[in-house]
């Protein structure tokens, strides 16, 4: 059998990576093409693996090579979450699932294979090596804990961090390998979450950025966005804050001008056109249905009005009892009712916490903390409860933080070395007050900015003042509710928003793409 035959069975590209490649298997893959099992199991598939994928085994496997060869993902997770962005995946159903005990490897629509290449663009090739990799280190991590324990002689019935492992899909990405990996995921468990399309864009529209870097006076290079104790929380937050192709970009200073004369951005309702074209992140839920339509087989539906208030803990024991995930403790009942954007926007946030440096409000005297000053400060991270990654490769600190800090809700955690640093005289004095202010100033901005948020009835006018934007946001639309028009027709019939939305738009003509000027992504 030749290479140009087996690139042809597996539907690769030819060419002098992926020959090398498959020469360097060709003594496995030859017999396992010919094998009854490929013929009878595997041959049908969309890209069949040209190895064997029971016989892989993914401690030593190159991902790389495990992607040329189309070898599915391994089944070191549960199920899988799919949707869009601003239906509730990652604000609350990811720490939902978390305080239940399930940890999420996601995909990303900015994935490289090499982070520092400016040049690389996000691929699903890459999603599929950085998803290996993290799978992997769950599945490790997951039976060190344990064997830790059972050699401590602890309880089988003891909680451990996590018992279950769920591929998150709520970014995607449009290119030409999106129907390689989609068919490589098993989505024979899956839960998929739903909003009305109005409600959907109104929160997306509201939904604050954060700036991820900033540049210190004696730094040649960009840093990730970081507070120290000269930083005032307030004035900090307020100045990193951003609503893509909206607020930050809008000239109306009586938009951009807060009390005292500072500048601050608020919501575009603009913005409605950008998000509704963001294939990356939005609406494009007909498109994830039909890449894992070939495995989907057991669906959980839940709206995002389900899991809001006080129907959020049973509607968390209805999904870990599909799943076979223990039924939530119900002392998590008031955890899950309350309003779970709140702070996610501006967490997690790094702390570098520097004994020299002066405090913001003058309390403590000391220097201008500067980028040289990062290597002998304690690095802290203020993160959401509900975030997998805030405790488990660093020590949780939260018990000494009393002050306006709620442990239901936030963690606090340092890595090894910042806990020899925290010994310092004074430190944890210093850090107290600080993250007392810091939480204070995160619920007073986002009082502030709440009070500019925009509703569905805002949403409902700028459709009817911008016909074009309706046309687009229909054809989007089309392609978006692919599934619950042919299966749910139910749920869209009670969409009150989108309701009104198609009364405003009952008479458009269809979007034209054949038009100069239009450019609407076609999945």
């Amino acid at each position: 059998m030749t290479v140009e035959q087996i690139c042809h069975i597996g539907k690769i590209e030819l060419n002098d990576e992926n020959t090398h490649i498959i020469k360097s298997y060709a003594e496995h893959i030859v017999p396992w093409l010919e094998s009854d099992e490929f013929r009878e199991k595997w041959a049908s598939k969309a890209y069949p693996p040209l190895i064997n994928p029971e016989k892989i085994d993914f401690e030593g496997a190159n991902a790389l090579h495990a992607w040329t060869l189309n070898i599915p993902f391994p089944k070191y997770y549960d199920f899988v979450v799919f949707g869009s962005h601003g239906v509730g995946i990652t604000t609350a159903m990811n720490g939902y699932l978390w305080l239940c005990g399930a940890v999420p490897v996601g995909l990303s629509r900015t994935a490289k294979i090499d982070d520092k290449d400016e040049d690389e663009k996000p691929s699903n090739k890459a999603n599929y090596i950085n998803m290996i990799k993290a799978l992997m280190l769950l599945k490790s991590y997951k039976e060190a804990q344990a064997k830790k324990r059972e050699k401590n002689g602890e309880k089988e019935g003891e909680k451990m961090p996590f018992s279950h492992i769920y591929l998150r899909l709520n970014d995607f990405i449009a290119d030409s390998d999106a129907k390689k990996l989609y068919s490589l995921i098993d989505a024979s468990k899956a839960l998929y979450i739903v909003r009305d399309p109005i409600s959907n864009l109104k929160s997306l529209v509201n939904n604050p950025q954060m700036i991820k870097l900033i540049k210190y006076d004696d730094s040649k290079e960009l840093q990730d966005f970081a507070l120290s104790f000269d930083s005032n929380p307030k004035q900090s937050l307020e100045a990193v804050i951003i609503y893509p192709q909206g607020g930050s970009f809008e000239k109306k200073k009586e938009q951009r001008v807060g009390e005292g004369g500072e500048i601050h951005v608020r919501p575009c309702i603009d913005s409605i056109d950008y998000w509704m074209l963001d294939n990356a992140q939005t609406f494009h839920d007909g498109v994830l249905f039909n890449l894992l339509s070939g495995s989907l087989k057991n669906i959980k539906l839940k709206q995002t009005s389900d899991f809001i208030g006080q129907k959020a803990y049973d509607c968390m024991c209805d999904i870990c009892e599909f799943f076979g995930i223990s039924k939530p403790d119900e002392s998590l009942a008031e955890i899950f009712s309350k309003r779970a954007a709140n702070s996610v926007g501006f967490l997690p946030i790094m702390i570098y916490a520097n004994n020299k440096t002066k405090f913001f409000d003058g309390s403590y005297s000391g220097d201008k903390f500067e980028y040289k000053d990062i290597k002998n400060s304690a690095k802290i991270i203020l993160s959401s409860a509900m975030d997998p990654l805030a405790t488990l490769s660093r020590y949780d600190i939260s018990e000494y933080f009393t002050d306006g800090f709620d442990e239901n809700f936030m963690r606090l955690s340092a890595d090894a070395n910042s806990l020899v640093t925290l010994l310092a005289p004074n430190m944890m004095t210093k850090l107290r007050a600080y993250i007392k202010a810091l939480i204070e100033a995160m619920d007073a901005v986002f009082k502030e900015h709440y009070k500019y948020r925009f509703s569905e009835d805002d949403v409902l006018e700028y459709f009817k003042a911008h016909p074009k934007s309706r046309q687009v946001f229909s054809y989007v639309l089309n392609q978006h509710l692919t599934f619950l028009r042919a299966h749910k027709p139910e749920i869209i019939a009670n969409y009150t928003w989108y309701q009104k939305y198609l009364e405003i738009a009952k008479d458009d003509d269809p979007l034209d793409t054949t038009q100069n000027g239009v450019s609407v992504t076609n999945f």
